[in-house]
């Protein structure tokens, strides 16, 4: 994914695709990367899914301006069905790494007291290791999700 879709990457994770993104590499490398990993590329860039595609790279060139619109194209360009959120399959925000469920015994440290105190359920990243819980976030990506399926 190129530098102009992380929030799209993110929330490519949040529903459980691996999404490789960084905000700091040229495009070359950004090419070398889905070559190399059979991964398809999706961009904003005009010129950079032209040179995808001239490296035999399958490319979503994304032509919306908001983060509905993107997801609901690229899901429709790859005839994926609707969009679900499941915690068994979220990905990490941050670094794509896969998150699993966690006692909150072992994070008390790691996570402020009250919400310690007030929530069930937590998860790690395998990966840079940060914590995740249900929190308001979830209620707003849900609606989102909703949002999303309604144009699908």
């Amino acid at each position: 994914m190129d530098a102009m879709l992380g929030n799209i990457a993110k929330k490519l994770r949040l529903l459980g695709y691996d999404s490789y993104y960084s905000s700091n590499v040229s495009d070359d490398e950004v090419i070398f990367k889905a070559k190399k990993e059979g991964r398809i590329l999706i961009t904003k860039d005009e010129q950079l899914a032209k040179s995808a595609e001239r490296n035999k790279i399958p490319t979503i060139q994304i032509d919306k301006n908001d983060e509905v619109n993107q997801l609901v194209q690229i899901f429709q360009n790859q005839g994926l069905p609707k969009f679900v959120l499941d915690t068994n399959t979220t990905r990490c925000t941050l670094c794509n790494g896969q998150l699993y469920s966690i006692n909150k015994d072992k994070i008390m440290s790691k996570v402020p007291k009250g919400v310690i105190e007030n929530t069930e359920n937590f998860w790690e990243c395998d990966t840079c290791n940060k914590i995740y819980w249900e929190g308001t976030h979830i209620d707003r990506l849900q609606k989102f999700v909703v949002e999303l399926n309604e144009k699908l």
